[in-house]
């Protein structure tokens, strides 16, 4: 087990894991600098923050933003962070797992908040929270999610 980087190192890796990723030929949604961004300010240790903008494009029949969008947009954000932790380009996910708490509203900015919970020798374990921009005590979804750290 590894310690958990300083936000500002993770924040560093955590560029050039994105950087990286960018130059995949496979660009999913949401992609980085067009959908998503890593937002440059400080946390605790193995934590970081992103932000999102949602949009109609995102709507389920309930005029609310897709729950497959929103586990989306929790995976990238673990998958990052647990890229940046690790040093390794990529790290799949095992396993996910998203609870709704309340609905995500279409044309809101969203924040992301990842937190490492455990960098082990073949996984990544973390957690993660979506909420309103500047309220982030207003929590529309949670995840856990392991990775696979390719040594």
């Amino acid at each position: 087990m590894c310690e958990l980087m300083p936000n500002r190192d993770l924040r560093q890796c955590a560029r050039q894991s994105i950087a990286l990723r960018l130059q995949s030929p496979a660009q999913a949604w949401p992609r980085f600098g067009r959908d998503l961004t890593l937002v440059d300010e400080d946390g605790p240790d193995g934590s970081l923050l992103f932000a999102c903008r949602t949009d109609p494009s995102m709507s389920n029949p309930l005029g609310i933003v897709h729950g497959g969008i929103t586990a989306a947009l929790l995976d990238t954000c673990m998958g990052v962070t647990c890229s940046a932790q690790c040093g390794r380009a990529a790290t799949p996910t095992v396993t996910l797992t998203v609870n709704y708490v309340r609905p995500v509203p279409l044309d809101a900015q969203l924040r992301v908040r990842t937190r490492t919970v455990r960098i082990g020798r073949s996984t990544g374990q973390l957690s993660a929270e979506v909420s309103p921009a500047g309220r982030p005590d207003e929590v529309f979804a949670t995840a856990t999610g392991v990775y696979a750290i390719r040594r």
